[in-house]
C-alpha cells in the first residue's frame, strides 16, 4: 500500500487576511494564491487552507486534535519575543529537559505549540487525542498506510499516559492517550473536529479513486463523495477518521512536484 502524503491543515476563521497575518509575523509562513482560487499559507511541505466564517467558531477544545505545533531553537528568546509583539499566551513556558514548550492561541483561538526539540523554525506536528493509542495507530496504518514510529504505544513518565507516533514526511502526528489521573486538556467525550476552528487535516495521494474503493470496501464512514471543492480547486473525498477526527483525502502530486499556484 502507498503511503499518505500530508497534506494540509483546514481552519475556519472569521478574518482571512488577519489568520494570514499572524502566521506570517509570528511562525513564517508564505501566503500564497492556492491554484489561484484561494490565499492560503505554504509550511515547508504543507499547507494551511482557510475557510471564512461569519461568526466566531466554535473551539477545536474537546475534539481529539488538540493542537498545532512549530519548532524553535531558544526557548525563552521564543515566548518573550512573542509576548513582546503582541500575541495571546495559552499556557507559559516550560522546561522539558534541556528544552522548553510553550502554547499560544492563534487569531481564532486555535492552540499552536512552539517546542524546542528539533532546534529549527519549521512547522514540525499536529498533536491528537486518543481513546486507544495502538487502535489509533492501527488505523492509520491500515488505512493511510503510515506506520507508527513505535511497535506499541510507550508509557510517559510514571503512568502519565500513553503516547506514540507518525511521522508522515517532514511532520510528525503525536497521539496522547487518556492520562491515568483526569485531566482538563483530555474530553471525557471526543466532539467531532468538523465545524471547529482546527476543522480537519488532510493528506494526498496521486490518485484517488483507488484510495477511496480501498477505503471504502473496509467499512470507513465516507462523510462526502468525491468531489472538487469550488472554494480551493481540490478533488477530494471525506472521511470519519478515530476519535471523531475529520480527515480529507486530496488528489495531488507531493511537493515539490505538485502544482499548486
Amino acid at each position: 500500500m502507498n503511503k499518505a502524503n500530508f497534506h494540509h491543515i483546514h481552519l475556519n476563521v472569521t478574518d482571512i487576511e488577519a489568520t494570514i497575518a499572524y502566521y506570517q509575523k509570528y511562525f513564517g509562513a508564505k501566503k500564497i494564491s492556492y491554484r489561484d482560487k484561494s490565499e492560503a499559507l505554504f509550511t515547508e511541505k504543507s499547507f494551511f487552507l482557510l475557510d471564512q466564517v461569519e461568526n466566531q467558531p466554535e473551539t477545536h477544545l474537546g475534539s481529539s486534535l488538540w493542537h498545532i505545533g512549530w519548532s524553535g531553537v531558544d526557548g525563552q528568546s521564543e515566548f518573550d519575543w512573542r509576548v513582546k509583539e503582541g500575541i495571546e499566551v495559552h499556557t507559559g513556558i516550560n522546561p522539558l529537559g534541556d528544552d522548553h514548550w510553550m502554547y499560544f492561541y492563534g487569531p481564532n483561538k486555535e492552540v499552536v505549540e512552539v517546542f524546542t526539540g528539533n532546534k529549527n523554525h519549521s512547522f514540525e506536528h499536529i498533536h491528537l487525542l486518543a481513546e486507544n493509542v495502538d487502535e489509533t495507530m492501527d488505523w492509520f496504518k491500515t488505512h493511510l498506510g503510515l506506520p507508527p514510529v513505535n511497535e506499541l504505544a510507550l508509557t510517559w513518565g510514571t503512568g502519565l499516559f500513553q503516547w506514540n507516533v507518525l511521522n508522515v514526511g517532514n511532520i510528525n502526528i503525536m497521539v496522547n492517550g487518556r492520562p491515568v489521573e483526569e485531566r482538563t486538556w483530555f474530553p471525557k467525550n471526543f466532539k467531532p473536529t468538523d465545524g471547529t476552528v482546527l476543522d480537519h487535516i488532510g493528506f494526498s495521494y496521486q490518485e484517488l479513486e483507488p484510495v477511496y474503493e480501498r477505503i471504502k470496501s473496509h467499512g470507513v464512514q465516507i462523510v462526502q463523495e468525491i468531489a472538487v471543492d469550488p472554494v480551493h480547486g481540490l478533488k477530494s473525498f471525506f472521511l470519519r477518521g478515530p476519535n471523531q477526527l475529520l480527515i480529507e483525502i486530496v488528489e495531488e502530486k507531493p511537493i515539490p512536484e505538485g502544482i499548486w499556484i
